[in-house]
């Protein structure tokens, strides 16, 4: 039997935990759905941001020493940078993270790089079970 532990907040909110150290929040009364968003909406942002930021880095490398005035060459710069997110077990959940929450469009505009179309229909695979 595990020991609970229960601390009431006011407004009908309870806080509580057992030995097994899970813990657990009710709440009775209205929660706000616009803090919600906005919460979850920064969450997205954030997730996207710190993706874009990554992938534009390593485009900008790629980009020094491979030229992309072809097709072909934009198609070698996403082939590395391919294999390079794919060495990053991090990066690559952050990509997909990004491209399940925000959206392709989103990352694309984040990224604002001629590669970047040919980049993310390479990563939107990764989201397909």
């Amino acid at each position: 039997m595990s020991d609970k532990k229960r601390i009431n907040i006011s407004g009908g909110q309870t806080f509580g935990y057992n030995q097994n150290n899970n813990y657990g929040m009710t709440f009775s009364g209205n929660i706000m759905a616009s803090n919600v968003d906005r919460t979850i909406d920064e969450s997205q942002q954030k997730t996207l941001a710190e993706a874009a930021a990554e992938i534009q880095q390593i485009l900008q490398q790629l980009e020094q020493s491979n030229p992309t005035e072809t097709t072909a060459g934009k198609m070698a710069v996403v082939t590395q940078a391919i294999k390079i997110v794919e060495n990053k077990p991090t990066l690559k959940q952050r990509v997909i993270e990004a491209l399940k929450s925000s959206g392709t469009e989103a990352l694309k505009e984040a990224l604002d790089n001629p590669v970047a179309n040919i980049l993310i229909a390479a990563c939107e695979g990764w989201t397909e079970p």
